[in-house]
């Protein structure tokens, strides 16, 4: 796969890798698939899966709203603002609650970086540091399925309408070292997908609940994201006003955070 010099952020410091910006248009490259599924399948879905959150080639925005469920009562919520970069820089504001407000995740390159409004502090954190109730930068935020990892494995249903592809990360001390991935081939929509550790723990589910048209393409609508760890514990996540939009670098920087 050809990639344009300004696509990708890869937290490789941070043993994490997010996608959220463009891919050229040359047709990417893949593992080997096993020949009950061809490779033109598998790579029109990993793209699917590339730009549910983001589109082609241009920067962009959307908001969030994260609700953190435990033990089956809604216990946070936070409302954010999205911003992405051409170049993939991502920057994310709570805009509720109000104690909260003001608060500037900032992503770029290989620094994750947390502004406190309350104490004018900024903080170096981790993509699974749960920053939004339950919810980490991780869950927010995309993972590049065409640049970080190859199929392992790919496997049909008996009625031929679902496929479940078995992808690993291409780098060893990524977060996630193995997706499980159900789609819908008849809705060309992703059901659901299981993110594992390098020792096989499961981090977190995600099931992919609806969809909505923006700007022509599909994005996905609402997730819910299962702890794979503390069995009480989910994040509902509503995402919605994808739109294409044009951001200066100057506002993606550790110094620009206290000022935008």
């Amino acid at each position: 796969m050809k990639l344009i010099s300004k696509c990708f952020i890869t937290l490789t410091a941070l043993h994490a890798n997010f996608c959220f910006a463009a891919v050229s248009d040359a047709s990417p490259s893949a593992a080997a698939v096993p020949s009950a599924v061809s490779e033109q399948v598998t790579n029109r879905i990993l793209g699917n899966m590339e730009y549910l959150r983001g589109f082609r080639g241009t920067g962009f925005h959307f908001t969030a709203e994260v609700i953190t469920v435990e033990n089956g009562v809604n216990s946070d919520q936070h409302q954010l603002e999205v911003k992405i970069s051409e170049k993939g820089y991502a920057l994310i504001e709570v805009l509720e609650p109000k104690n909260q407000r003001g608060r500037r995740t900032l992503l770029r390159d290989r620094d994750l970086w947390l502004y406190l409004p309350s104490s004018a502090n900024i903080i170096r954190i981790a993509p699974l540091q749960r920053v939004f109730g339950a919810a980490s930068i991780a869950d927010v935020l995309n993972v590049s399925y065409l640049n970080d990892y190859t199929i392992q494995s790919s496997h049909k249903s008996t009625d031929g309408k679902l496929l479940q592809l078995g992808l690993k990360s291409k780098d060893v001390g990524a977060t996630y070292a193995r997706i499980d991935l159900d789609y819908d081939l008849v809705t060309d929509r992703p059901v659901e997908s299981r993110h594992y550790t390098a020792s096989e723990r499961l981090l977190k589910t995600i099931q992919y609940k609806a969809f909505h048209d923006y700007a022509g393409g599909p994005k996905v609508e609402k997730i819910v994201i299962v702890d794979g760890i503390r069995a009480s514990s989910a994040v509902w996540m509503k995402m919605s006003e994808y739109e294409k939009a044009t951001y200066p670098d100057s506002m993606f920087t550790k110094t620009a955070l206290s000022r935008n």
